[in-house]
């Protein structure tokens, strides 16, 4: 007697698919999309800086390897998910807001430890305004979604 239940049924019907299989990669959000390049670029720019010999000092090259290597692993993790992408941008856009200010008025460092250079004064309000509107799409969506069912009237 053949099983009820096919094995490509049980293995494609299985609601936890790796985030980086070919269904995964279609069904992204832009706030996933933005988490899983920013990451790569982030923890790619924080390893470079380390192999380079990033020091420690105060401000020093090493304790910005160190902040990107920890924002590249929160941003990688919450790619993942829809939800935590979106959630991982409030942080991240909350701390490279800051980081565009504080780094800008000061001109050569940010916070008493993160050295800022040229291409820092570029990229840090890049990813903040970048964050900041994929936050105000995604909320706009989330209300959107949440006043249509409201809309209709039953009938």
């Amino acid at each position: 007697m053949p099983p009820t239940t096919s094995t490509a049924h049980t293995t494609n019907s299985s609601p936890r698919r790796p985030a980086l299989s070919a269904a995964g990669m279609r069904g992204r959000t832009t706030a996933q999309w933005f988490c899983l390049v920013v990451g790569i670029l982030l923890a790619l720019r924080g390893l470079q800086q380390l192999a380079d010999g990033a020091g420690f000092g105060t401000p020093g090259e090493g304790w910005r390897a160190s902040q990107q290597l920890l924002t590249a692993l929160m941003l990688l993790v919450a790619q993942r998910s829809e939800r935590w992408a979106r959630w991982a941008l409030v942080p991240f856009a909350l701390f490279y807001t800051a980081l565009a200010i504080v780094g800008d008025l000061n001109g050569h460092e940010a916070f008493g430890l993160l050295p800022v250079d040229g291409r820092d004064k570029i990229v840090h309000p890049i990813y903040a305004v970048a964050a900041l509107l994929l936050l105000a799409a995604g909320w706009r969506r989330a209300l959107k979604r949440r006043a249509e069912p409201s809309a209709r009237v039953p009938g």
